[in-house]
């Protein structure tokens, strides 16, 4: 057997933190015949190796490494303009993209931005971000700016957005299922996807519903989520007196006070997932934000 030439740094995950330097890699079985009878489980292996570098080239670019709840679509509506001739210059899609006097915008609005505007118009703040949220493609400016920058990247380097998240998910589930009769080959890459599963729960700050067909992993997964939601939820906390100490005024506290309350939904969730699971989750294809645009009118 041999080890596979793509390496996967170290430094992925909090579980595969090891020596500076160090590699992890999965093992490959021998494949003398022309016609390799383990193809479809060394395409596993590859697969799964080729997104965990993209991921380590993420995290050392300081992105998002994995946005389960982003997919193409949403790239798409950050970054692809539409003619300005589709929409009327009363909705709100025409006004993300295009000023008052038809010029084109950089950038199309953010979703905060948006609700600014319409609150400029005399609606409530909470209209205002209701509005942009349910009747406009518009995204959360995180959210934007993200898909803006893995969309410049080159394709090796880029961060996994939900459909690529998922076909990793199926690599580790592939690499889990070695063939009979190389337990050197079980262990070793069982273990490699328990590592990898933890660090993927570990890079999340929302619910995912558990994505394995593998209990372990998902079992792996679903236990450092929780751990990490309740460290985010710490993090609120002293962010809530940090505020109070430096007297940063309501805004800042009620956008603390706002996440520490996702936070505990989030856990609420895993927990909700755990208690009622039957061992094998749903795909987490179902990690999508809530609020999903019911037009895209004004």
């Amino acid at each position: 057997m041999r080890k596979s030439s793509s390496v996967f740094l170290a430094h992925f995950g909090p579980s595969v933190i090891g020596n500076p330097g160090s590699r992890l890699r999965f093992l490959f079985l021998p494949a003398r015949e022309a016609c390799d009878r383990h193809a479809t489980y060394h395409g596993h292996l590859v697969k799964a190796e080729i997104l965990l570098d993209r991921i380590a080239a993420a995290q050392t670019a300081g992105l998002r490494a994995v946005a389960p709840a982003l997919d193409d679509a949403d790239e798409a509506r950050a970054t692809v303009k539409p003619p300005r001739d589709l929409f009327s210059p009363t909705t709100l899609e025409y006004r993300r993209w295009y000023t008052p006097d038809g010029s084109a915008r950089a950038q199309p609005l953010t979703r905060e931005a948006l609700a600014d505007l319409l609150g400029a118009d005399g609606l409530s703040p909470r209209e205002a971000l209701d509005r942009a949220t349910h009747r406009s493609h518009a995204l959360p400016a995180a959210d934007q700016a993200w898909l803006i920058r893995r969309r410049s990247l080159p394709v090796q380097q880029r961060p996994l957005n939900r459909r690529e998240f998922h076909e990793l998910v199926d690599a580790l589930d592939g690499a889990w299922q070695a063939p009979a009769g190389a337990p050197e080959v079980t262990r070793h890459n069982r273990r490699l996807a328990l590592q990898v599963a933890t660090s993927l729960a570990g890079m999340l700050d929302e619910h995912v519903a558990p994505p394995f067909r593998v209990e372990a992993l998902n079992e792996a997964f679903n236990e450092r989520l929780l751990v990490h939601l309740r460290q985010s939820i710490d993090a609120f906390c002293r962010a809530n007196a940090v505020c109070a100490v430096l007297l940063a005024g309501p805004k800042a506290w009620f956008a603390a006070k706002a996440a520490r309350m996702r936070a505990e939904h989030q856990v609420a969730l895993v927990l909700s997932t755990r208690a009622h699971s039957s061992g094998v989750g749903p795909r987490a294809g179902n990690a999508q934000p809530a609020g999903m645009p019911r037009a895209a009118t004004g």
